[in-house]
């Protein structure tokens, strides 16, 4: 979700660069908590949705800047993610056993200890996604970057 959130700020227009990642999350977080019998918005996963629209901001803000912001953004996304959700979880969530964390460093370090299978999985996907995302997009574009060098000739 990150490589949506990121790639919907750095290429898609302005009135779908932070609308079309949300959906997407909000369609299927919903999809998922119906299926595991949760409710169908779970308020705790605000702090995600905030993290995303970080992210999604952020791409926003580079849009106009060189491939090596664009690069560091796509490197820093799912360490972004990890830690401000996982924040979250030890504010707000339960650890295992449905027990919340403790509020203590101890408990923080619990919390990201069992956060941290989690991360080779978000990053992986994050930077496969963008990776794709972004050649897809380089792709689609090339008629269209050939047309305007002709005509520009």
């Amino acid at each position: 979700m990150g490589a949506v959130a990121l790639m919907g700020g750095l290429y898609l227009g302005k009135r779908w660069a932070l609308l079309l990642p949300f959906l997407v999350l909000l369609i299927s977080d919903s999809v998922l908590n119906v299926q595991m019998g949760s409710p169908l918005f779970v308020w705790e996963r605000l702090v995600d949705y905030g993290a995303f629209l970080v992210i999604g901001l952020a791409g926003l803000c580079l849009r106009n800047t060189g491939q090596t912001g664009k690069l560091s953004a796509a490197f820093a996304t799912p360490l972004f993610f990890f830690l401000v959700s996982n924040l979250g979880v030890w504010l707000f969530g339960l650890g295992i056993g449905g027990v919340p964390y403790a509020k203590n460093f101890i408990g923080f370090l619990t919390c990201f200890t069992a956060a941290l299978p989690f991360l080779s999985g978000t990053i992986l996907g994050d930077w496969s996604f963008m990776t794709l995302f972004a050649a897809v997009w380089m792709l689609v574009n090339i008629p269209y970057r050939s047309a305007t060098r002709t005509a520009a000739i």
